[in-house]
């Protein structure tokens, strides 16, 4: 298996995310944490871009999370995010879970950051955070509620064994 990572930075008024490898739930909560640092009520964005030309693959909590951000970019009005460079596996994955109209797909190059961070996976995920990635997809359509319904009652359940 490919390793993981993903970087992310600032051109001009874009915020780019680059994932690489095949992509899982490991760096998805510090990934959320930073970028919401640049999605609040005072963001001067003007775009939301993903480089996925070395993406090869992507678990649901991924999907999930950017779903997640089309959403928060969606209700910042900074339009919707910009995926460029897809492969047919990733393209295949926005289709099933029902993703392609809130996203905007390109073949152009995507924007070069002016400095990359990366990001370090967490040694544990919260259970919260996984029912909540899981549920942004469940709420895309009945397909996918029932898809990810017995995941997402199990991480409830788990969810509230630990309340």
């Amino acid at each position: 298996m490919t390793a993981e990572q993903i970087f992310f930075g600032l051109k001009d008024t874009s915020l780019v995310i680059i994932p690489v490898g095949h992509i899982t739930a490991t760096l998805c909560p510090e990934l959320k944490a930073k970028l919401q640092a640049f999605l609040g009520p005072d963001s001067s964005l003007r775009s939301l871009r993903f480089d996925f030309s070395d993406c090869l693959y992507m678990d649901s909590t991924f999907l999930g999370l950017i779903v997640y951000l089309a959403k928060t970019a969606h209700n910042l009005g900074i339009g919707q995010p910009v995926i460029h460079h897809a492969n047919a596996q990733c393209m295949s994955l926005f289709r099933t879970m029902g993703m392609t109209k809130m996203l905007e797909f390109s073949d152009e190059s995507c924007p070069e950051p002016a400095e990359k961070t990366e990001l370090a996976a967490q040694e544990a995920l919260s259970v919260s955070f996984l029912l909540d990635a899981h549920k942004e997809l469940s709420m895309l359509s009945a397909e996918n509620e029932e898809r990810f319904r017995s995941l997402t009652s199990a991480l409830a359940d788990s969810q509230n064994q630990e309340d």
